[in-house]
């Protein structure tokens, strides 16, 4: 009988309940809402092939092994240091002046170091996208939580763990977020198997934007190796990273591989381009992937341009199935709700074998 796939929840995403985000300066519906993850869960509980799971606390040092602890301290004090300054009534806050690398031209240095909450929030956001409320931080804190329980049952001997994560992380660095990520869940996951468990790491980035975060805080090592499907950053968010000539420096040259594609990409095109990314991670031969689980490729996402179908994601989990290794699948994007519970659905029984007669893994 094939075991059930642990899926753990994230309870505290509903503390993330931004109802607008800023693009080019005009305030649309946010993408990620509450109800993605309602969408996902009113599938799951009758999915016959997983089990859920609470996540377990975890703490401070996971973070701090990943992300600059002066970010994580303004994430976490944020909206109460900006209560003078954000109108009244409003429900984020948002940064509107960031520390741009042509500001360092002055004859004095520029300082970083300003207490202004405004000042801060520049300094760390890369983006207006990305707002605070009362209780983002303590949302990203329960995503993060939910990555590592994952991360635990797979320590544990399963094959295959699911950790429903929002909000999502993989835009964020070191000592910077935005893209509507805080902490890079995928990234601290990463580290934290890297620490206990694997001595090289693989991250398979399937959400539709490229993983500017990941792969930055990857990009200068030789034991995670990032590897990720996106569109092209000519037209997609964040458009200053992804392209395939970015590679890894240092003792990190070769361990990153960017796979772009074009607009109105269909299931068999996508595809060909996992099993590149597939045969470069098992290549390899590396003890745990983790996959940064985006749904935003999917037909009629708003925040994308690609065309794949639910039939399509079964096909993928499928692919993901033929890892060589225990695989740790992090919720990132997907902003179509009325779908993306059959959609991750469809990831889990292609994952898992159900959907092709695979062998149990």
């Amino acid at each position: 009988m094939r075991p059930l796939v642990p899926v753990v929840t994230c309870p505290g995403h509903v503390g993330h309940a931004p109802d607008v985000e800023i693009q080019c300066g005009v305030a649309v519906p946010a993408y990620d809402r509450v109800d993605r993850m309602e969408s996902i869960l009113r599938v799951l509980r009758d999915h016959p092939g997983i089990r859920l799971l609470d996540p377990a606390p975890h703490g401070d040092e996971p973070i701090l092994r990943v992300h600059d602890p002066d970010m994580v301290r303004f994430l976490e004090s944020a909206w109460v240091e900006g209560q003078e300054t954000r109108p009244a009534g409003a429900s984020l806050l948002f940064a509107d002046t960031f520390s741009h690398t042509e500001l360092y031209q002055a004859a004095e240095p520029i300082h970083l170091w300003s207490k202004h909450v405004a000042a801060r929030f520049g300094r760390f956001c890369f983006d207006t996208i990305t707002g605070i409320g009362p209780r983002t931080y303590s949302a990203a804190r329960s995503a993060v939580d939910t990555a590592l329980t994952a991360a635990e049952a797979v320590a544990a001997g399963s094959r295959l763990a699911v950790g429903l994560c929002r909000p999502p992380g993989h835009h964020a660095a070191r000592a910077v977020f935005g893209g509507g990520c805080y902490l890079n869940n995928a990234a601290i996951t990463a580290q934290w198997l890297r620490d206990r468990l694997a001595d090289r790491v693989a991250i398979l980035d399937l959400d539709f934007h490229h993983g500017n975060g990941t792969q930055a805080i990857f990009y200068q090592r030789d034991d995670v190796f990032y590897a990720s499907l996106h569109g092209d950053p000519d037209r997609s968010f964040p458009y200053f990273t992804g392209w395939p000539s970015e590679r890894g420096v240092g003792k990190g040259g070769g361990w990153t591989l960017n796979l772009p594609f074009p607009s109105g990409i269909d299931g068999p095109a996508y595809l060909a381009l996992l099993d590149e990314a597939i045969d470069a991670v098992n290549e390899r031969d590396l003890d745990v992937v983790v996959v940064s689980l985006g749904f935003d490729a999917y037909a009629g996402d708003p925040s994308g341009d690609g065309a794949l179908q639910t039939s399509d994601y079964a096909a993928v989990g499928a692919a993901v199935g033929r890892l060589g290794a225990p695989v740790v699948a992090l919720l990132e994007g997907g902003y179509v709700p009325s779908a993306l519970g059959a959609n991750l659905a469809a990831w889990l029984s292609g994952a898992s074998g159900d959907a092709t007669g695979a062998p149990p893994r």
